[in-house]
């Protein structure tokens, strides 16, 4: 049989079709009625998927028990494309050729990934399919390419990676610095992660980074911009100090774009400049990052007045306003202790001078009027070099198992404190009987102690002489 025409049919447009019967005409009869009396051939080879790395060569093998007269082997890609016929290479590529019935290629690429397949031209046209699996590195394109995003407060963002390689990478997101996610995560799975609603905590730089078995691992970096209108913290909102001291006031002042930031007195601008000619020369503006301080050296009586801190960009502004004052600081309550018929109260102020008095207010919550209750300061009270008050006062005619609120105030040359706010039930009739026959019962215990401990001291004198 010649192999001649099959060869012209295989060369046609539609090789796809490529049978026996395409010889065509009488000499088909002919041919089919001798291949009859030969056995079918059968693939000995089994299918195969190859996982292969770029560069890589790699043999299909495509071996049949008996390739009688009549029957032609050839090579196609799922395709269509049909690599050989036979002995004869169809395809014009140098870096496929064969081998017996088996196809080879060398230097792998992409290109070659695919299904390749083995057919024996017999009516039904018998084929064995190999898959070839190259298998690439990752490879991260961040979305968007420029590696930056922008988008305003309140709003939602899905940052994004396109992710490439063989086997399919796993991608894992990360701050800088090891910086947690807003919700508390250290990292983050998938391709993409989308935040909901925005604020300047998302603000960041963003790595994706995409691992598989292959190489090493790629990474994109996505730069999230959150842009907000001010946002202004105090540390305190109230700085209390002597005359002669020197203070620094601070704010911290968030924002993008970066704010325009500056203080005022008493609601006028202060100049930073800070030259002994200047009206302010004491007062110093300085600013690290978005911590900002007004040091004010040398503090005069002249200058408690109210700081406000201001910061405005384009998306709005905001301000935070500290007082700075000779007064005392808001007392510290250190004891409260309800009694039948009103409450025992400890508490310490801090004053930078002598305190003076103090000023209780108190009243059932329900009640409109306050009674009001002033207490001499004592020069016990001072502790610590002068700047700490300690005093001690129990309030009495009060009616019992009731609810009262009180304030306490300090005042000293400068004026009163603000109000330490305190809450108390004074106890019921019936505790104050309990509360009698528990204090009588230590007290004798107390003096039966004493008087033992003074037998062992008197005991361990004469012992000693």
């Amino acid at each position: 049989m010649v192999l001649g025409a099959p060869s012209e049919s295989l060369l046609s447009d539609d090789h796809d079709d490529f049978e026996a019967a395409d010889v065509g005409g009488d000499d088909y009869d002919e041919e089919e009625e001798m291949n009859s009396s030969y056995k079918k051939p059968n693939f000995t080879s089994m299918a195969q998927h190859f996982r292969v790395r770029m560069g890589d060569n790699v043999r299909l093998p495509c071996e049949v028990d008996e390739l009688g007269p009549g029957y032609t082997l050839l090579w196609k890609r799922e395709e269509g494309d049909i690599l050989t016929a036979g002995s004869v290479l169809i395809v014009k590529d140098t870096r496929i050729s064969h081998e017996g019935n088996s196809l080879i290629i060398r230097n792998i690429s992409l290109v070659d990934q695919g299904s390749y397949i083995c057919q024996i031209s017999t009516q039904d046209q018998r084929e064995l399919r190999h898959v070839i699996d190259i298998l690439v590195p990752p490879s991260v394109k961040p979305v968007p390419s420029t590696g930056l995003a922008v988008v305003k407060k309140g709003e939602p963002v899905t940052l994004s990676c396109e992710v490439a390689g063989n086997p399919l990478p796993v991608v894992t997101w990360t701050r800088e610095g090891a910086k947690k996610f807003p919700d508390g995560q250290k990292t983050m799975l998938g391709h993409m992660i989308t935040f909901v609603k925005t604020d300047r905590h998302h603000s960041g730089v963003y790595t994706c980074t995409a691992e598989n078995s292959e190489g090493s691992p790629a990474k994109g970096v996505i730069n999230l911009e959150v842009t907000y209108e001010p946002e202004i913290e105090v540390e305190l909102n109230l700085v209390t100090i002597a005359e002669g001291y020197n203070t620094e006031l601070t704010c911290t002042v968030h924002g993008e774009p970066k704010p325009n930031v500056f203080w005022s007195k008493n609601g006028e601008r202060l100049d930073s400049a800070t030259g002994p000619n200047t009206p302010h020369h004491r007062y110093v503006q300085t600013s690290t990052g978005s911590r900002h301080v007004l040091s004010i050296d040398n503090v005069q009586s002249h200058d408690f007045a109210n700081y406000t801190c201001h910061g405005e960009n384009r998306f709005g502004r905001d301000h935070k306003t500290i007082e700075m004052t000779g007064v005392a600081s808001t007392a510290t309550l250190k004891r409260n202790k309800p009694l039948t018929n009103g409450v025992e109260l400890e508490w310490v102020t801090v004053s930078h001078t002598p305190l003076m008095e103090y000023r209780l207010r108190y009243r059932r919550p329900s009640a409109s009027h306050w009674e009001e209750l002033l207490l001499k300061a004592n020069e016990q009270d001072s502790e610590q070099g002068g700047m700490l008050f300690n005093h001690v006062h129990q309030l009495h005619g009060l009616a019992s198992a009731t609810e009262h609120e009180l304030t306490i105030e300090s005042k000293n040359k400068f004026g009163w404190s603000r109000p330490l706010h305190v809450e108390f039930t004074t106890l019921p009739e019936e505790a104050a009987v309990h509360e009698a026959g528990r204090v009588t019962g230590s007290a004798a215990h107390q003096t039966s102690w004493s008087a033992v401990s003074a037998t062992i001291v008197l005991t361990l004198a004469a012992i000693l002489c």
